[in-house]
């Protein structure tokens, strides 16, 4: 819906530039091991040598320790985790929206999109987001240790209901249309969609003739962790596939008349997806508490695969970014890094 495109636009101009230094710290990540370990000649001008170590030397300095990690945490978590198709394709899915979103803000086609924020094709900018999303994985996972046993398993029985498929007219309520004008609105769709008439035509009409008033959208296959409004929730559970809301569905955003493509029974198995929702809803208190939690989890986890620097200034910029996360000076300083100084 409208706050997910809003939210969408704000994690983009957040991470253009971290985006755009990415492929260029992979390239760099990639010639590293050869620079470190050879004193090879480069280049030589008016008797003087410039050897790979040289070159090291000074690119070290251009390395962010973030795209550092970004290798660090892809060697950890893909050994870890091996996504499910779902998944893949939730994640394509979302790649798919942020390319969309620059093209509608900023007239981007997909490959200056990818151009600009330093990816070779789109599955290089596939395989970053799903890096961040095993890094989540991994953070829920730790939370759920936090909580009582069988917790999730308890509210997931209690409250899941399967999955529901469904496309929906809404007719914003705004200045320029009461809630009562758009109520209306929706009772005459649904009196026309009684009388025989088809969901999508009725869907065109209306929108050509109340222009940015009324919206239609395809939501695809949500459950109860999916973070609809309740109202909308409850509206469409009820619905069976073939199905259509009789009544209005009243949410913050006005009122929708809802079509149910597909039902979806309830899995024993609960996702992965589902699994990490209802631990964000279980865990709120534990996440609250400390809003460094996130990057102090990663911290741990790499520190637990024995994460082993061989450079000492990247391992004292380690130490710094974990600083920033770990506020106790005594902390910081026993944060397990191994080392193997290279640094003649």
């Amino acid at each position: 819906m409208e706050n997910e495109k809003k939210s969408l636009k704000k994690w983009i101009e957040k991470n253009t530039t971290f985006l755009l230094a990415l492929f260029s710290g992979l390239v760099i990540g990639a010639l590293t091991m050869y620079f470190v370990n050879s004193a090879e000649k480069v280049v030589s001008i008016k008797g003087k040598t410039i050897t790979s170590k040289d070159l090291y030397a000074k690119m070290k300095s251009y390395i962010s320790i973030n795209l550092v990690l970004e290798d660090v945490d892809s060697a950890i978590l893909n050994k870890k985790y091996t996504l499910e198709e779902d998944e893949t394709e939730e994640i394509k899915k979302t790649a798919q929206n942020y390319i969309d979103m620059y093209k509608s803000y900023y007239g981007y086609t997909e490959e200056q999109f990818l151009s600009e924020n330093g990816f070779n094709s789109l599955d290089e900018f596939i395989d970053y987001l799903s890096i961040d999303y095993k890094r989540s994985v991994y953070y829920f996972e730790s939370l759920e240790k936090q909580l009582e046993n069988d917790a999730v398993q308890k509210y997931y029985d209690e409250n899941s209901f399967g999955k529901v498929n469904t496309k929906h007219v809404l007719v914003k309520t705004s200045e320029d249309m009461s809630d009562e004008e758009s109520l209306k609105i929706a009772n005459e769709i649904i009196s026309r969609l009684n009388n025989g008439e088809n969901f999508d035509t009725l869907a065109s009409e209306y929108i050509e003739k109340y222009q940015d008033t009324v919206i239609t959208e395809d939501l695809g296959e949500k459950g109860a962790f999916d973070h609809l409004e309740e109202g909308y929730v409850e509206g469409m559970k009820t619905l069976n596939k073939g199905e259509y809301s009789r009544t209005p569905v009243k949410t913050s955003y006005g009122y929708h008349i809802i079509y149910c493509i597909d039902k979806i029974e309830k899995t024993e198995k609960i996702s992965r997806k589902d699994r990490m929702e209802i631990i964000e809803e279980l865990a709120a208190d534990i996440m609250s508490s400390d809003s460094d939690l996130y990057n102090k989890t990663l911290i741990k986890m790499r520190e637990d695969a024995n994460l082993k620097f061989y450079d000492n200034d990247l391992e004292k910029e380690y130490v710094e970014y974990c600083s920033q996360y770990i506020e106790d000076e005594n902390e910081t300083d026993n944060i397990d890094v191994n080392i193997e100084n290279t640094n003649d």
